[in-house]
């Protein structure tokens, strides 16, 4: 029997979990800190193993004891490092679906030692993105073609039919994941020059784009997109973008939450506060100033903008009290994203993901369109589940079964990686569609 320990038991790792047990001669063991979210994605498999407590506080132990072949983390970023180098130091392969950050790519040369592979970036976003790329970037190259332009998106939202709140959006994976990122810098590559957009100011450079069959979005850039050229192998681009996708509204939301500082780090004591109280501490608002105008004039918002209108509905105006004594300001804006923006039974989540490649051929230039649609079961499996969890799930297996051979830090754009792994989701039904016009 092979072994594979599963951590974290969240909101993707069902899919990922179910997908391992499915697999013949596999024991499955998930460790998680909350023993419903371990059995709920066992199922009562008789090949799944439940371990409940403090994953990363028994993990040395956990790891001796068990001796897995392979384990998968599913745990917050903030982990991935860590759990990394306890893999590495016993001798024991790993896949994530997080970025490579500078502490893992710092394990490449023990792991390699050690002969341990060390897979990471393996989700949707990252993982599924950087694998069609690699893979059409290479085949554009076998033909003599250069891309002098490469551009993609990303999306994780309600389905259309489900789209049914002021602010156009519902939490499917991490609210921490996706509060932090709304202070992150952003850096693309236009006209061969590097842009960069610190402390979340891209959002004040969004733009609106149409996928086809879906309609317009909202788009804004995510993160670092320079290293991409090196990534993806295409030194002749002078233009990289890697964005996100929202329905429309959604930026000018974040930069008046930004102006109100509610990304800003630092604790607060919230005990016997409302939600009232706290926004008017953050405007500086007079006890006895009418709150609702004293935002707008702080916001220099008129009452029936969308944005005030949003604010209001999200709760920042409610005479509640705040659930949580202390705590940062994005905890605050957990808890009110947690009490609106959650999915209803049988509704479903939308996943899209769009390249465009600007190829230039000794004859001709064309554009080249790969778009991913996909759409959660009405069951309750989300999307943006099924797409972060397969990827290292599969992963997983393709280095059990040998036919993952790099040994240190491995990212996706390897053939040995992404051929078998496109392959197999498109088994389970997750393939691009393909277009190219002559421009």
């Amino acid at each position: 029997m092979k072994k594979v320990l599963v951590l974290g038991a969240g909101r993707v790792a069902g899919p990922c979990i179910q997908y391992l047990l499915a697999q013949e001669g596999y024991d499955v063991y998930v460790f998680d800190i909350d023993e419903g979210n371990v059995k709920r994605c066992i199922g009562g498999k008789s090949n799944g193993h439940a371990l409940v407590g403090n994953v990363m506080e028994k993990l040395p132990d956990t790891l001796r004891d068990i001796s897995p072949d392979a384990v998968v983390c599913l745990l917050p970023a903030a982990f991935m490092a860590s759990a990394a180098k306890a893999c590495t130091d016993a001798h024991i392969d790993y896949v994530n679906p997080s970025y490579i950050k500078p502490e893992i790519k710092a394990l490449d040369a023990d792991a390699k030692k050690n002969g341990v592979t060390l897979l990471c970036e393996l989700g949707l976003d990252p993982g599924i993105d950087h694998m069609s790329a690699a893979k059409t970037i290479n085949r554009i190259h076998a033909e003599g073609g250069r891309v002098v332009s490469f551009k993609s998106w990303c999306g994780a939202l309600p389905a259309p039919k489900d789209n049914n709140n002021p602010i156009g959006y519902k939490i499917s994976w991490a609210p921490a994941s996706l509060i932090g990122a709304s202070k992150r810098e952003a850096r693309i590559i236009t006209d061969g020059k590097t842009v960069v957009w610190p402390d979340g100011e891209t959002y004040r450079h969004p733009g609106l784009i149409e996928i086809e069959g879906l309609g317009w979005f909202e788009e804004y850039a995510n993160a670092d997109s320079t290293p991409y050229i090196e990534k993806y192998g295409i030194p002749e681009a002078t233009e990289i973008y890697r964005g996100t996708l929202r329905y429309t509204g959604w930026c000018e939301m974040i930069c008046k939450m930004q102006d109100l500082g509610l990304y800003e780090s630092g604790e607060h004591d919230f005990s016997g506060m409302t939600y009232a109280d706290v926004t008017r501490k953050l405007i500086g608002a007079p006890k006895d100033a009418p709150l609702k105008e004293a935002l707008c004039s702080f916001l220099k918002l008129d009452p029936y903008s969308a944005v005030i209108m949003k604010l209001e509905w999200l709760g920042m105006l409610d005479r509640r009290l705040v659930p949580i004594q202390k705590g940062t300001m994005s905890r605050f804006v957990e808890c009110m994203y947690a009490e609106k923006l959650g999915f209803a039974a049988g509704e479903q989540d939308l996943s899209v993901m769009e390249h465009r490649y600007v190829v230039k051929y000794k004859d001709r230039s064309v554009v080249k369109r790969s778009t991913l649609i996909d759409y959660g079961t009405s069951g309750g499996e989300f999307s943006i589940a099924r797409l972060t969890g397969l990827p290292p799930a599969i992963g997983a297996k393709l280095i059990l079964e040998g036919r993952i051979k790099q040994k240190g830090v491995v990212a996706p754009t390897l053939p040995e990686v992404y051929e078998p792994e496109l392959a197999e989701l498109e088994k389970h039904g997750v393939k691009f569609t393909e277009r190219e016009e002559e421009i």
